[in-house]
Formats: C-alpha cells, structure tokens, sequence
C-alpha cells in the first residue's frame, strides 16, 4: 500500500488535528486512511496516530507509521509516541523500539459547564511549588502526569479543606498552543465529594476562556476520571511510547 505525504490541511476535519496539530505537522495519506505526526508540547514531544478504515489491511498503520518515520527522520525529527485505534496491529520501524503501550482518550469541549464550583481555588506556582505538586500528584494518582516544574503548565490550582491540601490540577500547553487539562489528583480520603468535579470544571472554564477549548488525555482504565469527564466528547486510541 503506498502512502503519500501530504500537509495537514489535506486530512480530514478532525478534533485532534483541530486543537494539536500545527502547520509544520508531518502528514501521509492512503486511500484507507490517514496518519500524523505533531509537536505535541511547545518545544517538542513529537508523537502522532493512525487512523484508518475498520476494513482496511491489518498492515495499513505499521506501513504509515513507517512513511512518517523516514519523514521524521529527514528532518530530524525524534518520535516519542504513536497512537492507533484499540486492537489495530502496529510494527515498529527501523531504528525504533517500543518501551511500553497503554490505551488512552484524548478528549475536548468547547462548552463552558454549568456545574457550579463552590470550592476556593488558590493558584500555585509550576516552579515554586513543584515539591508539593509532585509528592500529592503522586500519592493519590497511580497515574499522576502532572510534570511540575518543567514549565508545561501555565496554571496550577488547588483546593484544601479543613484538614490539607484536597486536590490539584493544571493547565498545560499543548504545542498548537490550545489549553489542555493534566496533572489533576484528588486526595483519596475526599473523592467522591465533588472535590474533583469542582477543579475538573473551573479548569476547564479557564481554559475555554483562555483558548476557546479545553483539552485532555486520560488513560481509558482509569474508569472513574473517565466518568467525571463524561461531558466531553472523546476519541479513544491506543499509545506506543518510543524512546
């Protein structure tokens, strides 16, 4: 099956490439489908995804991620992850080796929440603050991906009760520049108290006022995120990490 490059304004409308994607994004077509690669954060990151018919050959991802890779590799390009749809077969190019997979859902809204939020947020700093950030991501979240201190978020909130910190979440850049939801922890002994919810929704509200969307990816095991984040659509898709 030959796949020819192409730019992003060649592939379908789709809201993965509407909020992620950039211009310089690299891009192959076949007549079963299509596939990506893109900067996902501001200064590199770059992984993509395949996306083709349910009938198309068990090959047609593999041969895709293939064509990308050479273009990658022209520019010098180093990709870190590749995406396919759940149960799609995917071969690694040459030169590259899986380091592990998982199954994720990148979702979005345009639509501010009605839900109201009476909780007090206070905004911490990504830097400053990347100690505490880390140590709570990291002890109630088994799949914390917050990343303080790197300078990914633009914004971190928290919330506490009357015992300690309740609950964190940020605001990352994605490399389109759109908003996106990440490194959100609820305490464990609180959870189901709306606390989540509460942080969920005003992060979602300042990203929409920010940049007109707000977006995220969650792993699609965690069941009780992907339910709290129920009011967004989703497109689901197997990730490869590559290293």
């Amino acid at each position: 099956m030959t796949w020819t490059h192409a730019t992003i304004s060649d592939l379908p409308d789709d809201p993965f490439l509407r909020y992620a994607a950039l211009p310089d994004s690299l891009a192959v077509t076949s007549p079963v489908g299509w596939a990506v690669l893109l900067r996902w954060r501001p200064h590199g990151h770059w992984g993509g995804a395949a996306i083709v018919a349910d009938d198309a050959p068990a090959e047609a991802e593999s041969e895709a991620f293939a064509a990308l890779a050479e273009l990658a590799a022209d520019q010098g390009i180093s990709i870190e992850w590749f995406s396919t749809a759940p149960g799609r077969q995917l071969a690694m190019p040459a030169g590259l080796t899986e380091t592990g997979n998982g199954r994720w859902a990148f979702m979005w809204t345009e639509t501010v929440p009605e839900t109201t939020t009476p909780a007090t947020f206070v905004e911490l700093d990504d830097r400053r603050h990347a100690a505490t950030i880390e140590s709570f991501g990291r002890a109630n979240s088994d799949d914390f991906e917050g990343f303080p201190g790197r300078g990914f978020a633009t914004l971190w909130l928290s919330t506490r009760d009357e015992q300690d910190l309740a609950a964190v979440g940020g605001l990352h850049e994605l490399g389109s520049g759109a908003p996106h939801l990440a490194g959100i922890a609820v305490r464990r002994d609180v959870r189901r108290a709306g606390i989540g919810t509460a942080i969920t929704v005003e992060l979602t509200r300042r990203a929409i006022a920010q940049g007109g969307v707000s977006t995220l990816a969650v792993n699609s095991d965690n069941t009780g995120a992907i339910r709290l984040y129920e009011r967004l659509e989703r497109n689901e898709l197997d990730i490869v990490i590559i290293p």
